[in-house]
């Protein structure tokens, strides 16, 4: 298919990382869940989501790296700075997942007819 920088098969080290991420963004997001509620299975969805997309971000995209690094995988990771950030993204997601879920049972709850 012609040079290019895209190699269709990642390393190992990259499947490393990206495994470890989805471990610390589930965790992050159950955590996340297990404090604001609901405590159901489903609800760690969108806060791991969130998660994990802030570790994209912040590992990825960004650059940004505050704090202490250290080598892993073949990578130079700010774990602390990752996994503040992870946590963070988690409990915003879950705090906006509990407002939601409340205001629709506010909503399911109250009479049709009054404001």
């Amino acid at each position: 298919m012609g040079a290019g920088p895209y190699h269709p098969r990642m390393p190992a080290h990259v499947y490393a990382v990206v495994a470890l991420f989805t471990v610390v963004a589930l965790a992050c997001g159950a955590g996340a869940a297990w404090l604001l509620g609901p405590r159901r299975l489903v609800a760690v969805v969108i806060p791991s989501v969130a998660a994990f997309l802030a570790l994209y971000w912040v590992g990825h995209q960004s650059g940004l790296q505050l704090g202490p690094s250290m080598d892993l995988f073949g990578f130079r990771i700010a774990i602390v700075q990752d996994v503040v950030v992870a946590a963070v993204a988690a409990l915003v997601a879950a705090f906006a997942q509990r407002a939601v879920l409340d205001r629709r049972r506010a909503r399911q709850d109250s009479p049709r007819g009054a404001d």
